[in-house]
């Protein structure tokens, strides 16, 4: 009888704890997305401090805990709700550090140059900024910065920098032997050279110079300036940080003014200063045609996004386009996406589905920051493609990334021996070295899935294969290159394609509907796997140190490797 009373209590208190749990975080869910309410005064000035990651689209609705990405859509739906508020004169804009690519850049510059237009004014102001702050201040109006030599910020250019690991795996016996269809398929090279190839440094090279040329037009047009000027400050200036007084030399800066008198200099008091987290976007009014807008980011894998996290996964994406495919109202479609690619499998059953939903309504794709490898497989048969002026796309190739664990094996004492019968009964084997029989058999799949991307890409952009050929091979391209080879019909925003969509579908007013449907903390979180470290980092408004995310991001790649060991995956890097 104590027995049963025991497990009784042991049932009770399990249950309680398990409730306790779920209402604390309820409580705290509705607390961090209780937006403060406040009275907006006339004259005010919508306050846009925007800091950290900006990512172009979060499903997430609850904005207030800190660990949690800003999106480029809320801040556009913001901008364009004050566009029309008659009790917004203005915007402030403050950007401090952004973490952002340049095509979800231009889609909020896009907006700032909506709002402008309408005669209202944007001001930018800055004290510590980056290359990606510099960037979004060249919407602004005027631009005024901190007097104090201690303010500045940085311009470097564009490129990035390439980690070569196969010496530091030598030494742990570690040796990944990488399989690739495609003379200039970069992606894992990195584990099994020292440095980089000569196809991967020319391609790179022609991508680089192309996006720089596109960079040095776009900030001379933006701050009014001589291309010559900022091609002084990236390639000769002396100072790395630029000051105050450098940036007025530039034309980058207009005037050096504390922050408090430049609000008393625009006649902003404290009150009539809205900051955006305050500030509640108006939600357009539906009308019986719309259009479904998709955003597909994050990397193309097999398994579901871990809480706070964004990829691309067949079982999400196909749910999405079959509730768009039933719904009478919704007439097209426009996918936005950015993605580095990942699982040719999944990259395959994704396009599948898009094939059969163009049959009943138009697709339209939208490309931001990169759309490569699996990211343009995904994208190479809707009926029209939008990149941004600095999308990075291409990328036609695969590559299989096989790890070998023999020479760690040996290392630390490991010895494993096979029985049974079968050609490739060691496929299993990590532990011993592969065989040429597995090698071959790799090579065979690799190149199989390589001509069916090819044909893939032929017959979306009706081309022949060796048009494609000629642009394949796991070369990266630019959005002006892209063009000049039929990869996208046309450079322009989100905004852009939408436009299309409606003219493809023969309609003039619409509303639109955003997809994955976003969701509250709360679901999202009993979504996933709710464990007690993840309350702990709710509870205390944190997540994990920055430096696990790389370490994060190679354990799930390793993952998908062991899932889908065949790739449609770019390694690229832009800053």
């Amino acid at each position: 009888m104590r027995t049963k009373w025991y497990l009784f209590g042991c049932l009770t208190s399990v249950l309680l704890v398990m409730l306790f749990i779920f209402l604390l975080v309820n409580t705290l869910t509705k607390l961090a997305t209780k937006t403060p309410t406040m009275k907006i005064e006339n004259n005010s000035v919508l306050y846009l401090d925007l800091k950290g990651q900006i990512q172009d689209y979060t499903e997430i609705t609850d904005m207030n805990f800190s660990f949690l990405p800003t999106s480029a859509h809320d801040i556009v739906q913001k901008i364009n709700t004050a566009e029309n508020d008659i009790r917004i004169r203005a915007i402030l804009l403050e950007p401090q550090a952004i973490m952002a690519n340049r095509a979800t850049v231009n889609e909020i510059i896009k907006a700032l140059n909506d709002f402008k237009a309408t005669g209202k004014k944007v001001y930018g102001y800055i004290s510590n900024a980056t290359q990606a702050d510099i960037n979004l201040l060249g919407a602004a109006d005027e631009v005024y910065m901190n007097p104090s030599n201690s303010a500045g910020f940085i311009m470097y250019g564009a490129g990035g920098a390439f980690g070569y690991y196969k010496d530091l795996l030598d030494k742990l016996g570690i040796e990944v032997r990488v399989i690739r269809a495609g003379e200039y398929k970069s992606a894992g090279e990195s584990f099994n050279r020292s440095s980089m190839s000569l196809e991967m440094r020319r391609n790179m090279d022609m991508l680089y110079a192309d996006i720089y040329s596109q960079m040095i037009n776009d900030y001379s047009r933006n701050f009014n300036t001589s291309p010559v000027t900022f091609r002084y400050v990236f390639e000769s200036r002396e100072e790395l940080i630029i000051n105050g007084r450098k940036a007025m030399e530039y034309g980058i800066v207009d005037e050096l003014i504390h922050f408090d008198r430049l609000l008393t200099k625009l006649d902003i008091k404290e009150e009539q200063l809205v900051k955006h987290t305050r500030y509640i976007a108006e939600t357009p009014r539906q009308h019986v045609n719309r259009i479904a807008v998709i955003y597909a980011q994050g990397n193309i894998t097999p398994t579901q996004p871990q809480f706070g996290e964004s990829n691309i996964n067949s079982k999400q994406f196909i749910q999405m386009l079959e509730t768009i495919e039933k719904d009478r109202n919704i007439k097209a479609v426009v996918i936005r996406v950015n993605s580095p690619g990942g699982s040719a499998m999944e990259s395959e059953v994704i396009l599948s589905k898009i094939e059969e939903l163009k049959k009943v309504k138009p697709v339209v794709i939208s490309m931001g920051g990169i759309a490569a490898s699996g990211g343009y497989y995904i994208a190479a048969n809707a009926n029209y493609i939008y990149a941004d002026p600095y999308t990075i796309t291409g990328s036609i190739g695969v590559i299989s990334m096989i790890p070998d664990l023999s020479g760690s094996a040996k290392n630390i004492g490991i010895n494993t021996e096979l029985l049974g019968h079968g050609k490739f009964l060691s496929v299993n084997d990590m532990w011993n070295a592969w065989s040429t029989d597995l090698e071959k058999g790799m090579e065979i799949m690799t190149t199989q899935i390589y001509d069916e991307f090819k044909n893939r890409v032929a017959q979306g952009r009706n081309m022949s294969l060796n048009d494609v050929e000629r642009i394949a091979q796991g070369q990266v391209w630019s959005a002006n290159a892209a063009l000049q080879y039929r990869l996208i019909d046309g450079i322009g925003g989100l905004t852009d394609a939408v436009k299309k969509a409606a003219e493809i579908a023969s309609i003039e007013r619409y509303s639109l509907d955003y997809f994955p449907e976003r969701k509250s903390m709360l679901a999202t979180l009993f979504e996933n796997q709710f464990s007690f470290s993840m309350a702990r980092l709710l509870m205390k408004n944190e997540l994990p140190a920055t430096f696990a995310k790389p370490i994060d991001e190679g354990l799930n790649l390793l993952n998908d490797i062991m899932i889908h060991p065949v790739q449609m995956r770019s390694e690229i890097i832009f800053e």
